[in-house]
């Protein structure tokens, strides 16, 4: 009976200290309590990666201007048709849709440049920071 318990004891300690390990790992490579708004200095990029990167932010700058600017206008209509007399519920609907398919159409194009130029180690620390590359 002594034996079993020293025997459960130690798979305990030996589960605790290997949960405590996963922590230490995840902390090391993730911290987000020193990470700044999108960016990218934990990937260590190499200078070719960074050029390229560079041009990748450059370009979804531009386009994110331009999204903002069409966002702005059908945010207008939005709010001209709850103003009317008559909900057109469809036509709110396909406009909402809209919106949502530019920011998504605009984060695809951007991630997928990014996906391309980073390496797999590189793109699993990328991914712990995937929410901060969304388009809103």
């Amino acid at each position: 009976m002594i034996r079993l318990k020293i025997l459960t004891l130690l798979c305990s300690l030996f589960l605790l200290f290997s949960l405590h390990a996963d922590s230490d790992y995840k902390d090391k490579h993730i911290n987000k309590k020193n990470h700044i708004y999108k960016n990218l200095d934990y990937l260590e990029l190499s200078q070719n990666q960074y050029r390229d990167i560079k041009e990748i932010l450059k370009e979804y700058k531009k386009d994110y201007e331009k999204f903002n600017k069409k966002r702005e206008k059908k945010e207008k209509k939005l709010q001209e048709l709850i103003s009317e007399d008559e909900f057109d519920k469809d036509r709110y609907e396909d406009i909402a849709k809209e919106i949502q398919e530019d920011a998504m159409a605009l984060e695809l194009k951007t991630l997928k440049k990014i996906h391309s130029i980073l390496s797999p180690t590189q793109r699993k620390s990328f991914s712990y920071y995937l929410q901060e590359w969304r388009v809103e």
